[in-house]
């Protein structure tokens, strides 16, 4: 799959980009292996007795972004920004439903605007169990970021994000939410939650949905994010285009 991102919001941080968790429909939970061959006998039934395994699949997609950031003072900025995404993607194979699907990544972006800049790279590896149509999928995110907004410095800040992911879908179509809290090395940028009427827990709170829909060889998605930051709230929309390889 080579997806191209045309335009999304932060996940996990100010300017992050969407991170979509497996919008291949079919890659819910393959259930082909245990459906071929089931009405051809003995030597179809041997052939689905393969052994349990795990499959993989490398990819990269290249990143436009854009972004809008909102302060507490209510004053908004945006962004665009370029970057790239590359890792491995793996799940289990002639096992039991449910199995582990799972992917690994590594991820950088810079976005700058007439007012605003800031560079973020992630590294994250997450699993979880899929069923034939719904999966589950947490794991830990690694980040470093550094921004400007209109004048308001973001310092730099290391973070460590579990998000927790909910994927369901049919043949055509997947539909995804969850949320992300993340816990950052720099006191300054850590949300005092005493002080705001936001929900949230960790330093840093995220919510995001989306859907995909497959269209032959392509994928079209659309989701949303929303973030609580110290300095203020961020919210905005993604769109991404794909082709399955």
């Amino acid at each position: 799959m080579i997806p191209i991102l045309l335009t999304t919001a932060a996940l996990a941080g100010p300017a992050q980009t969407i991170d979509l968790p497996g919008t291949e429909t079919h890659q819910i939970a393959p259930a082909a292996e245990s459906r071929r061959g089931g009405n051809k006998g003995r030597k179809g039934k041997r052939r689905q007795q393969a052994r349990p395994g795990w499959k993989q699949k490398f990819y990269m997609r290249p990143l436009i972004t854009g972004s809008t950031f909102t302060d507490n003072a209510g004053n908004t900025s945006t962004a665009v920004g370029l970057g790239g995404e590359g890792g491995i993607r793996y799940w289990q194979v002639n096992t039991p439903l449910p199995r582990l699907r799972g992917r690994t990544r590594v991820a950088g972006t810079y976005i700058t605007s007439t007012d605003s800049t800031g560079t973020e790279f992630k590294v994250g590896s997450f699993m979880g169990p899929a069923w034939e149509y719904f999966a589950l999928e947490s794991g830990l995110d690694i980040s470093w970021d550094k921004y400007e907004w209109n004048g308001i410095p973001m310092e730099a800040t290391t973070g460590y994000g579990i998000p927790f992911i909910a994927t369901t879908g049919v043949s055509i179509i997947t539909v995804y939410a969850g949320f992300q809290p993340t816990w950052l090395s720099n006191e300054e940028r850590r949300v005092d939650w005493d002080n705001t009427d936001e929900f949230g827990f960790g330093h840093q709170f995220s919510t995001f949905a989306g859907v995909s829909l497959a269209i032959d060889t392509m994928n079209v998605g659309v989701g949303y994010t929303r973030t609580v930051t110290v300095f203020g709230l961020q919210e905005g929309y993604g769109l991404t285009l794909g082709f399955r390889g």
